[in-house]
């Protein structure tokens, strides 16, 4: 039988970002659906939507610069250090190969998944760089 412990939650979300302010968000009955800022909608016949605001991810990076990632990693990795934080337990002593967080997330990035697609559908799918195909 192997071991699991849940240490700590990070929370990034329309109602609020952290445990504490999410919290008290959902409990005042909070709704995060908005107009949507993030991007043009006119192409679209929904405008709302639940977007997280106010993020600023560079508190949460230690050894890269968020501007290395999409926004979708930015939050993934502010979550992790969020949950690592919330559960206020010093890694230092542990092999980083055995140390995990478990996350959810909506699709990741879909800006990539975007131009993908609008790619292939445009040029055929031996345009795509290699860069935005999967691994």
């Amino acid at each position: 039988m192997k071991r699991v412990v849940v240490t700590g939650i990070g929370l990034l979300t329309p109602i609020g970002s952290g445990r504490e302010q999410f919290w008290s968000e959902l409990i005042a009955g909070r709704c995060g659906i908005a107009p949507v800022t993030s991007f043009d909608t006119r192409a679209f016949p929904v405008h709302k939507g639940a977007e997280v605001k106010d993020f600023k991810p560079d508190p949460y990076f230690r050894r890269r610069s968020p501007e290395e990632m999409g926004r979708g990693s930015q939050l993934a990795v502010a979550a992790a250090r969020m949950a690592i934080e919330d559960g206020g337990v010093d890694l230092s002593p542990y092999d980083k190969i055995r140390v995990g967080v478990s996350m959810g997330t909506t699709s990741g990035e879909p800006q990539i998944v975007e131009r993908y697609n609008d790619i292939r559908k445009a040029e055929g799918l031996s345009s795509i760089p290699k860069e935005l195909s999967p691994k």
